[in-house]
């Protein structure tokens, strides 16, 4: 065994042994998450789960907690969660239009929003030059179509996932799309589309959370964020993360 492996060992065995007395005696044996297909985060069905349903899943295995997902809109997702009692939401962009409808387990990770057009275009830096083109596609009911809104961005066609923008770049049913970069470069590859997106400047930054129910009296906070606290020491996260993205 490499040293490395040694030392991801005995980091995770140190967590683990200080999760077994705190997080396994308090934390629910079952949990439910409502989710979109929305790849490559949460994929209903193939090879492959998702990202984040990948960590969520290894959290879920230190604190022995069972997951059930449930697949449905998005906007029905959000609002079972937030009506609802215990149930998880991910990944979850932090709003100030959310901030008091649902609790704020744990941050997955961030992602960067700006506009992506088709192999060899001009970026598209600005939301001026944004609304000089015929149509920008968006992911429908996300932060970053309200922000297209608030924006007065008028050209706007909403798709109902990624992948579907991904294909409506390559047909040139859109000049462009306004999104996180990494989801749409995801979409765009597995698509099997030719060429590199072009990507603009960044418009927006966003914290993506795991959320929650605001009445979730059965889910431990500290539980799942020691757990994964632990998928970060020892190289879990890291690793998932390269397998969808690559490098960071």
């Amino acid at each position: 065994m490499s040293m490395s492996s040694i030392r991801t060992s005995a980091i995770r065995t140190v967590a683990l042994s200080f999760l077994c007395g705190f997080a396994f005696a308090h934390s629910a044996t079952a949990a439910t998450a409502e989710l979109s297909d929305n790849p490559p985060y949460s994929i209903k069905s193939g090879d492959r789960p998702g990202f984040c349903v990948e960590v969520v899943n290894e959290m879920a295995k230190l604190l022995k907690v069972d997951m059930t997902y449930e697949f449905g809109g998005w906007s029905d997702a959000q609002a079972k969660v937030q009506a609802g009692h215990n149930l998880l939401i991910f990944p979850f962009a932090r709003t100030p239009e959310r901030e008091g409808n649902y609790g704020w387990l744990q941050k997955l990770f961030d992602i960067n929003v700006g506009f992506v057009s088709g192999p060899g275009k001009t970026a598209i830096d600005t939301v001026e030059q944004a609304k000089a083109l015929t149509a920008i596609a968006v992911l429908e009911g996300t932060p970053w179509d309200k922000e297209l809104e608030k924006r007065g961005v008028t050209n706007v066609k909403r798709y109902k996932t990624s992948p579907a923008i991904a294909a409506a770049i390559a047909s040139g049913e859109v000049p462009a799309a306004y999104g996180p970069d990494i989801e749409l470069k995801y979409a765009w590859r597995v698509g099997g589309h030719q060429g590199a997106l072009t990507v603009g400047k960044q418009i927006q930054k966003m914290d993506q959370y795991l959320a929650m129910s605001k009445d979730s009296p059965a889910i431990k906070s500290a539980d799942w964020q020691q757990a994964f606290d632990v998928l970060q020491q020892d190289g879990t996260f890291d690793r998932i993360y390269t397998s969808y993205f690559g490098g960071k």
